[in-house]
This record gives C-alpha cells, sequence and structure tokens, in this order.
C-alpha cells in the first residue's frame, strides 16, 4: 500500500514571541500542492521572499536551527518541523512575518493542536520515503548518530549524558507514529543547562523566555522555572530527554523525505542531527 502525501485542509494561524529573539511573529498555516514540500515565506520583507525546509539552507547552528537563503532567514523552525513530521504533512506553506518561529509553550503541542484544528488532506502522490538500507553514521567527538535497516517504521533512540552531572544518564526509546509523537513528544519543553545561562545573556539570545515556555536543569539536578528560578512542574519525568528526541524528528525532517529506519542518538545536539540530515539528503537523492 502506497502512502500518500499530505497537506492541511484549510488555512490556520498562530501569533506569539520567538524564543530567543522576543520579537512578536505572526504565524499562517497554508495548504499547497503535492510535490512542493515544507517551505518558509517572510511576508514582512520585501518580494515575500521564499526558504525551503532543507538541509540545503542550513546556517547558525548555535542551539537552534537556522535556515538561510539569499539573505533571508528564519530560526527556531525544529519546534515545528517536529509537529510536521510526527504528524505526517509533506507540503506546506509557512507564512511569517518575522525571523523566528513563535516558541509558544516551548514545545510542539501549540503546532500539533494547529494541524488537528485544520485538518489533514490526503494527496493524489506518494510520500517521498527513505528506507535505510545501509548502516550510516555520523561523530563529533563523543557524540554520535547511527540510521540503521528497520523494517517496522521509525524507531528512534536516544541516550542523554551530561558526563556525570545536571541529570541521570538516561535512554529513550520510541516507535514513531501520529498517536506517540502526539501523546509522548509533541509536550515536552526545550531546557537549558544553567551553565549556559551567562552565554545566551551575553550573546543577546533568550529574550521570549518566559516561567511557561522553558525548563531550566542545574548542576545538582534540580530542574527549576527559568526567571523566577522556583521549582518546574514537569509534564514527563523524562521531560528533557523527550525534548531532545522531539529536536532531533524536527531536524531530521530538513531532508524533505519520510523515514523509515532506526536512529540510535547518544548526546547529539543541533549540529550533528544537521549533519545526519545532511547525510541522509545526499543518499537519498
Amino acid at each position: 500500500m502506497i502512502d500518500p502525501q499530505r497537506t492541511i485542509k484549510k488555512v490556520v494561524k498562530f501569533s506569539g514571541k520567538g524564543l530567543f529573539t522576543g520579537e512578536s511573529v505572526s504565524l499562517r498555516l497554508n495548504p499547497d500542492a503535492a510535490n512542493t514540500g515544507i517551505k518558509f515565506i517572510r511576508t514582512d520583507l520585501p518580494n515575500r521572499p521564499t526558504i525551503p525546509a532543507s538541509v540545503g539552507f542550513l546556517s547558525d547552528l548555535s542551539r537552534r536551527i537556522l535556515l538561510k537563503k539569499n539573505g533571508a532567514e528564519v530560526q527556531c523552525v525544529e519546534h515545528l518541523m517536529a509537529a510536521l513530521a510526527g504528524m505526517g504533512i509533506d507540503n506546506l506553506s509557512i507564512e511569517l512575518d518575522g525571523c523566528e518561529i513563535p516558541a509558544g509553550d516551548g514545545s510542539s503541542r501549540i503546532f500539533t493542536e494547529l494541524i488537528k484544528d485544520a485538518g489533514t488532506l490526503e494527496q493524489n502522490e506518494p510520500k517521498k520515503i527513505f528506507a535505510v538500507v545501509h548502516p550510516i553514521t555520523v561523530k563529533k567527538g563523543d557524540t554520535s548518530i547511527s540510521a540503521l535497516p528497520y523494517d517496522k517504521g521509525f524507531l528512534l533512540s536516544y541516550v542523554l549524558d551530561f558526563d556525570g552531572a545536571f541529570l541521570h544518564n538516561q535512554c529513550y526509546n520510541i516507535e514513531l507514529d501520529e498517536v506517540n509523537f502526539m501523546e509522548e513528544i509533541a509536550p515536552a519543553r526545550t531546557f537549558i543547562l544553567s551553565k549556559y545561562i551567562e552565554e545566551f545573556r551575553k550573546l543577546g539570545l533568550g529574550k521570549g523566555v518566559t516561567d511557561d515556555n522553558s525548563l531550566v536543569v542545574h548542576e545538582d539536578g534540580r530542574i527549576t522555572k527559568p526567571l523566577s528560578m522556583t521549582p518546574a512542574h514537569l509534564r514527563f519525568p523524562d521531560e528533557c530527554i523527550r525534548h531532545k528526541v522531539l529536536d532531533l524528528i524536527g531536524d531530521l525532517y530538513l531532508t524533505s523525505v519520510t523515514l523509515r529506519g532506526h536512529i540510535i542518538a547518544f548526546k547529539s545536539g543541533h549540529a550533528l542531527n544537521a549533519l545526519m540530515a545532511k547525510k541522509i539528503a545526499e543518499v537519498a537523492q
């Protein structure tokens, strides 16, 4: 049975502030034709430049994903891209009047809710599926990601290890489908290790951080809200590793294909995720 491509049935909108810039941005998700893929349109710039959601346009990877084409850019796309991957959306035009995707609550939940509200529409073209046949591995220092053959669908395994500090070592596995994504991954919020807070301040980043959209993990294992520094209520006991999986899903969807295989990630972040996405895109051509 051939899996058809999907878009959404109707236009949906959302507004909010960017996590990094703190700037207010309005987002509009539009249905699009088969085989057109996911693309961002900067409505605030002359001639409304389009930036494809593709590894070919990756730019700065400092703690988030940034795409750039001919001077126009869009950043922090990973949570929205994860929602599109998890909900099986292949074709979409995303209009925004700023440079950053609104943060929402720091997870993918608002984007899955938008897609559910819009409804999905099957299209008369097959999905672009890439099934891993031969192992693919990328490494950087002591971090790595491997893609292995797996004939049952899309399995993700993540190992979180902060070298004995912050959180205990954790391993998380999930056989990804739409229901699992919405219930187990989409609600997991972004977090930062306390040792990086000053670095973010010096770089002028994190201006849109609130007590509701982010978590801070301290070296002694405490997890607090970022502004009040009061104890945070977690949505899952292992919310942080689930967010790492969320980021991985979003980053890998920049391959512009639906993956079939087993992804095993050890201590990976956006930079290594992007490197694996590039490798997969090269093989999938």
